[in-house]
């Protein structure tokens, strides 16, 4: 039987305080506006999956609020995803209003007045072009963004020249999950807009100590033990402004379907990657304290990208402020695809499972963003195991305040 893992991760951090977080500038409307400018306007940000857009063609259109911008990530007929701003160099009209799609022509031509450009950025077409004076195509193209990709996750920056390359804001994280098999097929996803600040929708997903609780009755049977009843990390590590927590896991199902589901799945999902059972095969991150008790590890790629990476499949949420008290948070799940009917029932059974699960964390945030917002508290009394909560904090204070 292992330890109740009582540990106190804050003494491992002498950076982090154990006082009281204040709270008040952090939900400010003048703290929220800096934000805008130098956390996202500055940060690698997640912004599609490669497999959005497989072919030469294919594009898909984020639009980020909270920046003031709409960015159109193309696939190139070399095969290379490019980012520009969702916007015509000619009068400044949006170019694509569709989600995302596919252009056979190569060309993606503005409604407005015809403009064409091809997938690599460049102004290919000019309607009534030699009424124009001396227009050099060359220098009219779409303005682009910063874009990288890791792992087939494709990020953006809108710094006009971003202080790091992606490898150089992922730092040791890139060595931590290699190998993990990220490009599991997508399975299924939501999108929830919330009467919340954005901080408070990553709070939710960066600390345990809610579990005993809040999941009491969808994970109170998977998450705790009598060794561990408050879901107390097995292990935490700060790289910068980037987190992880390792969580724990306990066989103490309870009910005849989720027998029978984890006895699929141990066959299924989690056998089919690294071998359920052999934590040698495991990437260096997953599972680090290659504990028998390990359920799954949280990675957040600050700002606001979420990944809960399981032994079998894994999924993401990202917080996408629009306004001070207003958040979209996006999910999506990744999870091998079934070959057989029992493998569909416990496809399913995650489904569903984890839709209550987030439905419960979501169930709390819009009151918590009214408490909030009401001033009768001014700071957060944190304890060890909110740990994560307390250098996330730490880290947009210490970006907005850069100079």
């Amino acid at each position: 039987m292992e330890t109740s893992h009582i540990t106190h991760w804050t003494e491992a951090h002498p950076e982090l305080d154990r006082e009281p977080l204040p709270i008040a500038r952090l939900m400010s409307p003048e703290f929220f506006e800096l934000e805008r400018e130098r956390v996202f306007r500055r940060c690698w940000l997640k912004a599609a999956r490669e497999e959005e857009m497989p072919q030469p063609g294919d594009f898909v259109v984020r639009d980020l609020p909270v920046c003031n911008a709409s960015v159109i990530l193309m696939r190139g007929k070399d095969g290379q995803v490019r980012g520009f701003y969702n916007v015509c160099s000619h009068r400044g009209n949006r170019l694509s209003r569709d989600e995302c799609g596919h252009r056979q022509s190569g060309l993606m031509t503005c409604k407005f007045h015809g403009w064409s450009y091809d997938m690599a950025g460049q102004l290919k077409g000019v309607p009534d072009e030699e009424n124009f004076f001396k227009l050099d195509k060359s220098k009219h193209g779409l303005h682009p963004v910063a874009t990288e990709t890791w792992n087939g996750f494709v990020f953006i920056n809108l710094d006009s020249n971003p202080r790091q390359t992606l490898r150089q804001y992922l730092g040791a994280v890139i060595d931590e999950v290699e190998g993990y098999p990220f490009s599991i097929p997508f399975s299924f996803g939501y999108a929830e807009d919330l009467r919340c600040n954005w901080k408070l929708a990553v709070d939710a997903q960066i600390e345990g100590y809610h579990v005993a609780f809040l999941h009491r009755h969808t994970l109170g049977d998977v998450h705790l033990g009598d060794v561990n009843p408050f879901c107390h990390p097995l292990e935490v590590s700060l790289y910068g402004p980037h987190l992880r927590g390792s969580y724990p896991g306990y066989g103490n199902w309870s009910t005849p379907v989720r027998d029978i589901t984890t006895r699929v799945e141990n066959r299924w999902s989690m056998g089919r990657l690294f071998g359920f059972d052999d934590f040698k095969k495991f990437p260096r991150g997953l599972n680090p304290t290659r504990s028998e008790n390990w359920a799954f590890d949280v990675y957040f790629i600050f700002p606001n990208l979420w990944m809960g990476l399981f032994n079998g499949f894994y999924f993401t949420h990202q917080m996408w402020p629009t306004a001070l008290g207003v958040t979209r948070q996006e999910t999506r799940m990744y999870q091998p695809l079934p070959r057989t009917h029992s493998e569909r029932f416990t496809w399913e059974y995650q489904k569903a499972l984890n839709r209550d699960v987030w439905l419960e964390d979501l169930s709390t945030l819009e009151s918590t963003w009214e408490g909030v917002s009401s001033g009768v508290i001014r700071e957060y009394v944190l304890q060890d195991n909110e740990v994560l909560l307390r250098s996330f904090y730490r880290s947009v204070e210490r970006m907005v305040d850069a100079r």
